[in-house]
């Protein structure tokens, strides 16, 4: 599995801050519009370390993780969120072969 990564600080001021939530939901179903994209999760930091929020939107192969990254509508996003006060990093990705399947209970 191949993943796009954003890194980013949400805004912490009142405006930006109500601007960010009220598009984020927006952003997210746009992203999992991206041909090839399977699934998304969002993470925040527990301590608010810098950067304090980080997502992963999953593609199957890295070729479509490539080409996501490089769309117009990942772009677009990238700039919405840096209207509100959030730059965010991309990174590509990709899954270990070293990572252990789930432990299910």
């Amino acid at each position: 599995m191949a993943y796009v990564m954003l890194q980013y600080d949400r805004p912490t001021d009142t405006q930006n801050w109500n601007n960010y939530n009220r598009h984020v939901r927006d952003w997210i179903d746009q992203l999992l519009k991206l041909p090839g994209a399977v699934s998304f999760v969002a993470y925040r930091t527990a301590n608010q370390d810098s950067p304090d929020t980080l997502t992963m939107l999953e593609f199957r192969t890295m070729q479509e993780a490539r080409q996501a990254a490089a769309s117009e509508p990942l772009t677009r996003i990238l700039d919405e969120l840096w209207s509100v006060g959030a730059v965010a990093k991309v990174l590509l990705v990709e899954r270990s072969p070293f990572t252990p399947e789930p432990i299910l209970a």
